[in-house]
């Protein structure tokens, strides 16, 4: 799941899986998180792009991030699946990624206002892979996406807008990557472990 508003439902080993029931619960998921810099450049091409296109979506100020790979919903969050999770987070190995986006565009499916380029697309897909194999290896489903495409969401809308290159790009090196607990319908985030980029 790339940051698309999807539920998710538990298999019958309680596994995470497809399912579009869950208004709130707990959502686990890997991801890059941008300093408060960036997350201030983004939050202004947020509010440019809402009052430019009377968009009626508020932007995630408290909650940017780049999803690396989805884990799983649940209605609670399962204490063998974080274990798992964080033992697949210990088995990347990656250096610091130098991540840019460069382009604003819509996400049709997901509604979704989105950040996207393709600076550090291919070291993050590369974690995204490991990470997919590593929770594989825990005994979790590996979720791993041909698809895969890098992206910071900045809010959501019905309203369609034009994709549009960014004159300033929005860019940073991560030095780091998270397994983040999302509370479903509630916009709050908590780090549940992170892990350092040191190649």
């Amino acid at each position: 799941m790339n940051q698309m508003p999807l539920g998710f439902g538990d298999d019958k080993n309680g596994r995470g899986r497809r399912n579009e029931s869950y208004a709130s619960g707990h959502r686990l998921f890997f991801a890059l998180c941008p300093p408060d810099a960036i997350e201030q450049q983004a939050a202004a091409i947020a509010d440019d792009y809402r009052r430019a296109f009377s968009l009626s979506g508020r932007p995630r100020l408290t909650t940017l991030h780049v999803s690396i790979i989805w884990v799983g919903d649940y209605p609670k969050l399962p204490e063998d699946v974080v274990f798992a999770a964080r033992q697949a987070g210990a088995t990347v190995e990656s250096a610091p990624i130098a991540m840019t986006f460069d382009r604003i565009m819509r996400f049709p499916q997901a509604r979704a206002l989105v950040l996207c380029g393709e600076g550090g697309r291919k070291p993050l897909t590369r974690v995204h892979v490991q990470l997919g194999v590593g929770m594989h290896n825990a005994g979790l489903r590996h979720n791993i996406s041909r698809d895969f495409t890098p992206h910071m969401t900045l809010l959501y809308d019905r309203k369609a807008v034009p994709p549009t290159t960014l004159d300033t790009p929005v860019s940073w090196t991560a030095s780091e990557f998270l397994l983040i607990e999302s509370l479903i319908g509630e916009t709050e985030h908590r780090i549940i472990d992170r892990w350092p980029l040191l190649g």
